[in-house]
């Protein structure tokens, strides 16, 4: 995706007026918000990137036994949800998308951590065991060594 600061900005002014019209630029303008869906799918990489080194270190710490799974649970779970809300909060906020620049080391890093945080339903559940999450973590960590500095 190539980044325009001012098409980004102008996706959110429109979609926030749509919304206090009630309206909803995804239906309305369905290639519009196909398109700012990509802009935040963009600023959820480079939010979620940002914190890398805290989601690493959680990582390292439950794979080295230093955390057992319920520790690392719910450390990795606050970290992930308090890392979503500053999401929610950028995406709407003009100043800081005017700030925004992306950083291509950060592509499909949030991805990553969505998908270890969905394996914890997956045990919850029962459709796999808290050793398979720490094998999954594991896993997901050194794909993810690429994203480090």
């Amino acid at each position: 995706m190539n980044y325009s600061k001012k098409r980004h900005k102008q996706l959110v002014m429109r979609s926030q007026d749509l919304k206090n019209q009630g309206k909803n630029l995804f239906i309305e303008d369905p290639e519009e918000g196909s398109e700012l869906s990509k802009y935040n799918i963009a600023v959820e990489e480079q939010v979620f990137w940002t914190h890398r080194e805290d989601f690493f270190l959680l990582m390292k710490n439950f794979i080295d036994n230093i955390f057992d799974f319920d520790e690392f649970e719910t450390a990795f779970s606050l970290l992930y949800r308090k890392t979503t809300k500053e999401v929610d909060r950028f995406i709407i906020n003009l100043k800081k998308i005017d700030e925004f620049q992306p950083n291509p080391r950060s592509y499909r890093f949030a991805s990553f951590i969505g998908s270890i945080f969905r394996q914890f339903e997956e045990v919850e559940d029962e459709y796999c065991t808290e050793r398979d999450v720490k094998d999954f973590v594991k896993e997901v960590y050194l794909k993810s060594r690429v994203f480090e500095e």
